[in-house]
């Protein structure tokens, strides 16, 4: 009897003991919950954290927590990363993130979202996002978000107003809407754009390429046509065919010149030369031939057909006369005069009828063809010679 009343004490302790330690632990359902209701969960009834941990023997066993204020965190370095608001996941080691960063995705070393808005995304190392920035991206290395709605994607990206975004290493954008690609020369010496609405592009501190509203800026920041290079344009391999010519006015600005030229097929610059050449020596024999004759030019005419005579004296010194006969009936009548690639440099109207004469100077030594244009019919060509 005294033994039977020794063992039921023995069971009423043992029950108690192990009922103590029910109280005292979260109990594990291993065949489920019975219902759906408030209290069927695996975690916590108070504001502190829930952990899950593997190897939880060791030193630092492996650990994922869903903290008291409602985020998960993934620890690569055990208690390290601090997550103040709810809805927020964090993977890594070091990063912090303030009341105001919920919903947002943080994984890496060291990222500080202390003064960020929400629903970032973060990954890398030391990044920062403040302002209470939100809806922004940073992948990468020691980028700064300063507003929402931004994207750095790099090393060393720093991005100022709304709607900017930077692709590289040692970049700022700051202007509304403005975006920059490339590498900067030096942590020191960043590419900058603080044009807004503008992608810029660059491998050093200053711009090589940059993109306003239907404009484009080589080497300039400030472009004043669709397209606006400063320095040197090349172009190669050109294919040949006919066309209108391009001129350069003395703001720089190319436009579609009037004269129309073409360039043969197969034609060269050592064929071009040569035509220079040749016009050069005949020039020359006229020149001779009018000292050795002792030639003069009867410009008397009875004729009623219009005439258009060599210019003198040819070649020309900086300037030279161009004389010419006009009847009575014409009505409208011009000189024109082309460089040798056809190009029109200068137009005379000619008022006087009969025998005149026209004043050639202000041209660049070269050489020229000139033309009689009467009525809208070309009536002679010849060319000239003018010496700088």
């Amino acid at each position: 009897m005294k033994k039977s009343l020794f063992n039921a004490k023995n069971l009423i302790a043992a029950t108690m003991i192990f009922s103590s330690g029910i109280i005292q632990a979260q109990q594990w359902l291993i065949t489920g919950n019975g219902g759906i209701s408030s209290s069927n969960y695996a975690g916590t009834v108070n504001a502190v954290p829930f952990y899950l941990r593997t190897n939880g023997s060791a030193a630092i066993p492996g650990q994922a927590i869903l903290n008291e204020a409602g985020s998960f965190l993934v620890d690569s370095d055990n208690n390290t990363n601090i997550a103040k608001p709810k809805g927020s996941i964090v993977v890594g080691a070091g990063n912090v993130l303030g009341a105001d960063a919920g919903s947002s995705l943080v994984s890496g070393w060291s990222n500080n979202l202390a003064n960020s808005g929400g629903a970032n995304i973060v990954a890398g190392q030391t990044n920062t996002v403040t302002n209470l920035a939100g809806k922004s991206v940073a992948l990468g290395w020691n980028n700064v978000i300063k507003n929402s709605n931004q994207f750095a994607i790099g090393v060393g990206v720093e991005l100022g107003d709304f709607y900017s975004g930077g692709f590289g290493i040692d970049l700022v954008a700051t202007g509304n809407r403005s975006f920059v690609f490339g590498s900067g020369a030096h942590a020191s010496a960043k590419l900058v754009n603080n044009i807004p609405k503008s992608i810029m592009f660059g491998m050093s501190n200053v711009s090589t390429v940059l993109i306003t509203d239907q404009q484009v800026g080589i080497r300039t920041t400030a472009p004043t046509a669709n397209l606006h290079s400063v320095g040197t344009v090349r172009f190669q391999g050109l294919p040949n065919g006919s066309g209108r010519a391009l001129v350069v006015d003395a703001n720089g600005n190319v436009m579609v010149a009037t004269s129309t030229i073409t360039r043969q097929a197969g034609q060269n610059d050592e064929d071009l030369q040569s035509q220079i050449d040749e016009l050069k020596n005949e020039i020359k024999e006229l020149k001779d031939l009018l000292k050795q004759n002792k030639m003069s030019v009867d410009l008397s005419s009875n004729s009623d057909e219009p005439k258009l005579y060599q210019n003198a004296p040819n070649p020309g010194r900086g300037e030279t006369t161009i004389k010419y006969f006009l009847p009575n009936t014409i009505k409208d009548a011009s000189i024109g005069i082309y460089n040798i690639s056809g190009q029109l440099v200068k137009t005379i109207a000619l008022k006087d009828k009969g025998n005149g004469s026209v004043n050639i100077s202000g041209i660049q030594g070269g050489s020229y063809v000139y033309s009689l244009n009467v009525d809208g019919r070309n009536i002679d060509t010849k060319k000239m010679l003018i010496q700088d």
